[in-house]
């Protein structure tokens, strides 16, 4: 069994829970770089406008991202940052960004994606640094997850076959997000991803 410091970017151990207080140290950290991306979930509904205020473009730029890791790594580094969107493998500096976290110290980088970006793409920015994906999966076949990325056809077969192939190199979370349109299917689901070689299956409820 693995120790809890070796499992993903949620996990919180035992010891750390009890003894936490304001003094403590800021372990992890999730940073929401881009709202931009190329599926259309139905149980995803993006943030509010009122977030951006005049800003025309929904994404932070490489510098404000750098900033934000600066504040974070300022005394001690963090231990645990999560890129997170949209899809954040749409930002043009994303590989720029994972290399940065990697150089200020951070031990876990952490992508939260729809797995459907080139294979090319996710293993440069595993060369970069990132050692930890979480890459939703809603359905256990192509039919139904086409429809649960928004009716893009194709993407659930790219999206198992990279999760295939990065679940070989790295560590790799599964997300399934269960609605009334998928929650029948859940145990056939949770059973396909586990037949992908991922490392844990994460069960969300969409709000």
């Amino acid at each position: 069994m693995m120790d809890l410091k070796e499992i993903g970017f949620y996990t919180l151990s035992d010891e750390r829970a009890l003894n936490a207080s304001e003094t403590s140290q800021m372990k992890r950290c999730e940073m929401i770089i881009t709202e931009y991306c190329n599926f259309k979930c139905p149980y995803c509904r993006g943030l509010k406008d009122e977030i951006y205020g005049q800003r025309k473009i929904k994404e932070l730029s490489l510098s404000e991202i750098k900033h934000n890791i600066d504040l974070w790594c300022l005394n001690i580094p963090l231990e645990n940052i999560r890129f997170s969107g949209g899809e954040p493998t749409l930002h043009k500096d994303i590989i720029e960004i994972v290399s940065y976290a990697k150089a200020k110290g951070i031990k876990r980088i952490a992508i939260s994606t729809n797995g459907s970006n080139k294979i090319e793409l996710y293993k440069q920015l595993i060369d970069a640094g990132c050692n930890d994906f979480s890459i939703s999966l809603d359905a256990c076949c192509a039919d139904d997850g086409d429809k649960m990325a928004g009716g893009i056809n194709g993407s659930w077969t790219k999206v198992v076959e990279n999760i295939e192939k990065i679940s070989k190199l790295t560590y790799v979370t599964v997300g399934v997000v269960l609605t009334k349109t998928n929650v029948d299917s859940c145990i056939e689901t949770i059973k396909f991803a586990h037949n992908l070689g991922v490392n844990d299956i994460r069960i969300i409820s969409a709000v």
